[in-house]
């Protein structure tokens, strides 16, 4: 793990000492192998606690709902700064009320795919992280070897929206982002539904998957409805099935590709397919990244003459 530089520790306690931020949110170490965790900082004194490396994986924007109205900072990595745009862009946040420290990000490391290649459980793994490689009792890797599939397959390595920057830019891969998502579409009918069917037999309706977006930020969600109840929380295939399936339609249009919701998901449900999907036919239809401008407006919310009206009848 590896501190915070002295320029970015001092930064936070100006902001913190000042009173531009009441609190900040970052990682800190954790008892758990390769995984650092939120860290919670209201004093300037708190602050050698806070990290960054490769452990540090979770989308903090996430807890922003937790904090409405209130001046914070937080660490964000590329993918998790354009929830921040797509959270402004929703009336959600006030950039004035925010003090951001961007970290360019090769990608994180899946503790999951480590103990795979070290031939262990995850509780017994003994291992860390130094630059760009992780090292276990017995084995060195490259870190791109043993990143989280999403890590790979993104294409917002470096923040752009910022205060204050840590480490050098990373080069963004230039290829097509939705190359996957167009295979699926290529296939039958029958094909697709049977890998829907297949990815969503793994999902155990946990819901880490809501609590870890940051747009899943309504006081009371339709899974936990009883008046009226939409449906009902079993382990039957068309219950999670349903829950699934409005879950994604809820994030058309918002949702940034920030991949939180894959990464927590404990079964390996594979979300990242269904939302890029949603994605996709969003820039298809309205030409909008959700991610991007935070003066702009999320495309289902709004109208414009210009707007796509095929599916009209």
């Amino acid at each position: 793990m590896n501190a915070l530089p002295d320029n970015v520790k001092q930064a936070i306690a100006g902001w913190l000492q000042s009173g531009e931020i009441e609190l900040f949110i970052g990682y800190e170490a954790s008892s758990l192998p390769l995984q650092a965790t939120p860290a919670f900082v209201r004093k300037a004194e708190d602050l050698d606690r806070l990290i960054w490396d490769a452990t540090c994986e979770n989308n903090l924007v996430s807890f922003l709902k937790q904090f409405r109205g209130k001046k914070v900072g937080l660490m964000v990595k590329g993918c998790d700064a354009r929830a921040l745009v797509g959270l402004m862009r929703e009336g959600q946040l006030v950039r004035d009320n925010l003090r951001i420290v961007g970290v360019c990000c090769l990608g994180v490391v899946d503790a999951k795919r480590v103990a795979a290649a070290a031939g262990q459980a995850v509780e017994e793994l003994d291992g860390r992280v130094t630059g760009t490689d992780v090292l276990t009792a017995d084995q060195h890797l490259a870190l791109s070897s043993v990143m989280h599939a999403t890590c790979a397959a993104c294409r917002h390595h470096n923040p752009e929206i910022y205060d204050i920057l840590i480490g050098e830019p990373v080069a963004d891969a230039d290829d097509d982002p939705f190359d996957d998502i167009r295979a699926v579409e290529a296939l039958g009918s029958a094909e697709r539904w049977a890998r829907f069917e297949h990815e969503l037999s793994k999902c155990n309706l946990c819901f880490a998957c809501r609590n870890v977006c940051p747009f899943c930020y309504c006081n009371t969600c339709f899974a936990d409805k009883t008046m009226p109840r939409w449906f009902t929380a079993t382990a039957e295939p068309k219950d999670i099935q349903f829950y699934q399936i409005i879950r994604t339609f809820h994030l058309a249009g918002r949702c940034v590709g920030c991949n939180a919701c894959s990464r927590a998901c404990p079964q390996g449900v594979d979300l990242r397919t269904m939302l890029d999907k949603l994605r996709l036919d969003v820039w298809e239809l309205y030409q909008d990244d959700a991610g991007v401008n935070p003066q702009g407006h999320p495309p289902l919310t709004t109208y414009r003459e210009d707007d796509d009206n095929s599916f009209v009848l």
